[in-house]
């Protein structure tokens, strides 16, 4: 079996993700947003069935700069904001460089993020859904650009571990 680790001064390092007969177990998909004036963009990720969403990131490489505002929640078909809710993409939010994930989601958890009990809902689901990054943006502007990371482990392909009773 060929090692995807290597270790360097006791630094754990991933050369690439983990594979079974050929098939990655964990996957990241990226949507990028470009402002492009006033309007509302959506990005979306299809997380096939059984998957079990590890993270969410969404970073800021450059502010928006709409008029008045530019405002992105992420969700899926039950919960349009679930995960994110009113992050502020002009400022104060999400500023160039930063990164809102599930550890760190900067007051901005929609009710999936139940932060105050530990607790994270839905990261697991037994059917196919779609995760979905929606800015509105109010007032031109061309500059913003902003990223959303979906990462989530797959089901291993021969199936599950099965726990025994002793």
């Amino acid at each position: 079996m060929r090692n995807y680790m290597q270790t360097l001064l006791g630094t754990v390092k991933f050369s690439r993700s983990p594979l079974i007969n050929g098939h990655p177990l964990i996957v990241s998909r990226e949507v990028e947003y470009a402002e492009n004036g006033a309007g509302v963009y959506t990005g979306s990720v299809t997380v096939p069935a059984g998957a079990t969403v590890l993270d969410i990131q969404l970073r800021s490489t450059v502010l928006w700069a709409a008029a008045t505002s530019a405002v992105m929640k992420v969700g899926d078909a039950a919960d349009d904001d679930g995960w994110y809710t009113g992050v502020n993409l002009k400022a104060t939010d999400l500023l160039v460089g930063e990164v809102i994930r599930f550890a760190s989601p900067g007051g901005k958890e929609g009710a999936y993020l139940v932060t105050a009990s530990g607790l994270l809902n839905t990261s697991y689901s037994g059917a196919a859904r779609v995760i979905s990054g929606v800015i509105t943006s109010v007032g031109a502007g061309t500059a913003g650009r902003t990223r959303m990371l979906v990462t989530y482990a797959l089901p291993h392909p021969f199936g599950a571990v099965q726990a025994t009773k002793a």
